[in-house]
This record gives structure tokens, sequence and C-alpha cells, in this order.
């Protein structure tokens, strides 16, 4: 079926780079990771702000819609995922600045200081380390749903598919968010 798509809320204030940068992120102390960082939550909110606000209809009923539908299904459960990777990007490049000014044991070749690796550097003696205890589960989660990206993990395993991830969708995102925001406040 074709569709029309639109915006149930047409309006979005993209925050400005620096300012999010120079912000948020100023405890990271190396400005390419706080930009690259605060480039990719400015599309991280921009995505989450289309995820709530994008509305289909019929083909060519745009104008008067008969009815209008959020994204559903499967196209959603990607767009969810899509929004975890970003989502993970943004904590596992946080997550690594901190560990390396930190001189936490992580893989030697920085080639290899994987989402994997970084988290396990922010492990001691089994437990997550004091600054991001109580967001450990949230950040879990996210790499976990980070690793959905495998099309083939996914189809084999049924937490990674996308009725799954629809059921999730919440709490995943509000945790992914709570998680950024509690890692942008952790000192270097």
């Amino acid at each position: 079926m074709a569709a029309d798509f639109f915006f149930s809320n047409p309006t979005f204030e993209v925050p400005p780079l620096k300012a999010t940068a120079a912000f948020k992120w100023y405890r990271l102390k190396n400005s390419e990771v706080q930009y690259a960082i605060a480039a990719e939550e400015q599309y991280l909110n921009f995505h989450l702000y289309m995820l709530s606000n994008l509305r289909h209809t019929r083909a060519g009923h745009l104008l008067n819609p008969p009815y209008a539908y959020e994204l559903g299904l499967s196209v959603r459960a990607g767009a969810v995922k899509a929004a975890v990777l970003m989502a993970a990007s943004i904590l596992e490049a946080a997550l690594r600045a901190i560990a390396e000014a930190r001189a936490y044991e992580l893989n030697k070749d920085p080639r290899r200081r994987t989402f994997g690796n970084v988290l396990r550097a922010w492990e001691h003696e089994g437990k997550p380390r004091g600054d991001v205890a109580a967001v450990w589960s949230e950040i879990k989660a996210v790499h976990e749903v980070r690793n959905f990206v495998h099309l083939h993990k996914a189809a084999a395993e049924s937490e990674a598919g996308w009725g799954s991830v629809l059921a999730s969708e919440e709490a995943l995102l509000n945790g992914a968010l709570k998680a950024i925001n509690h890692v942008a406040s952790i000192e270097t």
C-alpha cells in the first residue's frame, strides 16, 4: 500500500552543536569526542522526534486524511533499533573517553576498543564501577539491543525480533536517554 507521510507536530528545535558539546559534554576534555557525541545526540533527538511525530495515511489523502497512523510493526521496530544504535554510539564514545582518561584497562590496540571491551573496563571484580552502577542495567540493555543490528542474530533469537523490540520500546528508549544523561555528568 502506498502511503503519504507527515508530522503530527511539524516543529522541532535543533539544539546547537557547540553549546551541547561545550556544556553537556565538557567533562570529557577531548573536544573532538565532545563534538562527535553532540552531533550524534543532536540526530538522536531528531530521530526520536520523528519516531514520535511521524504519521501516515493512504496515498492521496494527505490534505484531508480519513485516518492517520503512527509507524507500526517492523518499520517502527527498525526506527527504535536505529535510535538504540545512536544511543549506544554516544555511550560507547563517552565511556571510552572517560575510561581512557582514568587509565582503566582497555585493549591495548585502540581499534579493538569495542563497546564490549569498554563495558568490561567499567566493571571491577564483576560489578559495575560506582560512577555507572545507577544506570548499569540501562547501559547493558542498550548494548544488547545494539547487537540486534546483526540480522542473523535477530532472525535466530526471539528477543531480537521486531515484536520484542516494540514491546520494550519505551523502557529501552527512556533507559538509553537516562544512561546518556547520567554518563554526561561523570567527572573525568
